[in-house]
Formats: structure tokens, C-alpha cells, sequence
């Protein structure tokens, strides 16, 4: 039975806490949402990975608990914090990297949200081509804020469709099984030993591992001594087994 991820969200988050617990409610992945006034951020995600299946310990060669931060931002909110004087997103964000762990800023809207509400903080402050001025450098700003944070390892993403259902998505990738192996290729029959030599080394290209191929096949070697037998690895029923066991060198 695998470990669910905890979900938290601060206090005062009205209809974006309804959202997200909705999302939560649907996802099997996700326990039930909880309301903190501990948590550093607007929303947090953990899972405890120092226990391992029906409650027994288990060895860990990392922190037990890992966590997923993230703070929300309406977009006028995500445009004074980014860019006001008081540089209010620069000491969230700095928090959250100071935190050591994975975080992100969701911004509640996409691309024309957010310069709907570029629009409507100027509107009243500028005219004709000082609106315009100012419109470019609001934009160019902001660009340059999501730029450098994504460099700094903390991206910033702007969503409008789905934005809590997609939010538990990477929840999910970051705390469980973040990998593209479903994305993998599926070559026809006679390439597949072709694709993973290729993709085990540099420098070799398709035609020399060809050749090789000719001559030799790939094979698996124990690692332990002795290994598990295939049967007793997890996810390894009878037809899965019957697959590789060839492959295995004893």
C-alpha cells in the first residue's frame, strides 16, 4: 500500500481552498486537505518516506519527509508582489529557497489574465503613450522575474485551465514517480536492444551497436549475491518473468 501525500493549506484561502480540497477529494493520490497556520507557504505537500509498506520501517538514505511548496498568486496579487516596492514575493521566494526544498509559484491565470491585470493597475496611473510604456515594461519585467526564478530553480507557472488538478499532477511527479519512462519510444520488433544500447552510451552510434548486435546480446547480471529470484520482485508476475528470465546471465 503506497503512501498517500499530505496535503496542507494555509488559513484565509476562501474559494481556492474549496478548489484545491475538491481536486484532493478526486485524486486517490492526495489524502484529504487540511488547514495549517504552520505551514511557511500558501500550500504544502509532504510524504513520509521513512516507512515502508502496511507501516513497517524501512532504510532511507534521505530525509524521511519530503515536502513540495508552493505559494498561490491571483494575477494583480502575483503583479504587486513580483514588482511593488516592497519586494513582497522576493522574501517569499527567498524563503522557499532558504527552505531547501521543491517549490513553485502558481499563478491563478495564463498570459492574457495576467496582462488583463497589468492593464487595469496602470489604466488610472497613465495615458496614450505612457500607458504603453509602461504596459512593455511591466511585462518585460515580470518576464525577466519568472526567468531568473526559473533559474534559481523555482518556477513560475501561469494557469488558467485546470490549475489545481494540474498542481496535484506535478505534487505527485515531484513526491512519487516523476519520470517519462510512459513517454518512452516504442520501436518496431529487432530495435529495441538497438535503442537502449544507444541510450546507454556516448558516442557509439546505431550502426557500430548494430554490428555489435550481430554478435552479442544484452544481458542482465546480478547485482546482489545472491538476487532476488524474478518471481519475488515486485510487479514481476508469471508472463513478466517468462520475458526476461533469458536475459539473465547466471
Amino acid at each position: 500500500m503506497r503512501e498517500k501525500i499530505k496535503a496542507l493549506i494555509a488559513p484565509g484561502e476562501g474559494k481556492r481552498a474549496q478548489s484545491l480540497a475538491i481536486a484532493c477529494n478526486e485524486d486517490p493520490r492526495f489524502e484529504p486537505l487540511e488547514e495549517s497556520s504552520e505551514i511557511p507557504v500558501d500550500v504544502q505537500f509532504s510524504i513520509n518516506r521513512g516507512w515502508g509498506e502496511y507501516g513497517k520501517p524501512k532504510v532511507v538514505f534521505q530525509e524521511p519527509i519530503d515536502y513540495f511548496n508552493i505559494e498561490l498568486k491571483e494575477c494583480k496579487d502575483y503583479i504587486s508582489s513580483a514588482l511593488g516596492p516592497d519586494g513582497h514575493l522576493y522574501l517569499q521566494h527567498l524563503a522557499m529557497r532558504e527552505a531547501g526544498h521543491t517549490a513553485m509559484i502558481l499563478v491563478l491565470g495564463g498570459d492574457i489574465q495576467v496582462n488583463d491585470a497589468i492593464y487595469h493597475s496602470l489604466k488610472t496611473q497613465y495615458r496614450g503613450d505612457e500607458l504603453s510604456y509602461n504596459l512593455e515594461s511591466y511585462k518585460k519585467r515580470l518576464q525577466d522575474f519568472e526567468a531568473k526564478s526559473f533559474a534559481m530553480g523555482i518556477p513560475v507557472m501561469r494557469w488558467q485551465v485546470d490549475p489545481f488538478s494540474r498542481l496535484l499532477s506535478h505534487a505527485a511527479k515531484v513526491l512519487l514517480d516523476g519520470h517519462l519512462m510512459d513517454y518512452r519510444p516504442r520501436p518496431a520488433k529487432g530495435e529495441r536492444e538497438l535503442v537502449a544500447c544507444c541510450c546507454l552510451t556516448r558516442g557509439i552510434g546505431p550502426e557500430t551497436w548494430r554490428n555489435i548486435l550481430s554478435e552479442y546480446q544484452l544481458q542482465l547480471l546480478p547485482r546482489k549475491d545472491p538476487a532476488k529470484p524474478l518471481e519475488e520482485i515486485s510487479g514481476m508476475g508469471p508472463k513478466r518473468c517468462k520475458q526476461i528470465a533469458d536475459m539473465i546471465r547466471r
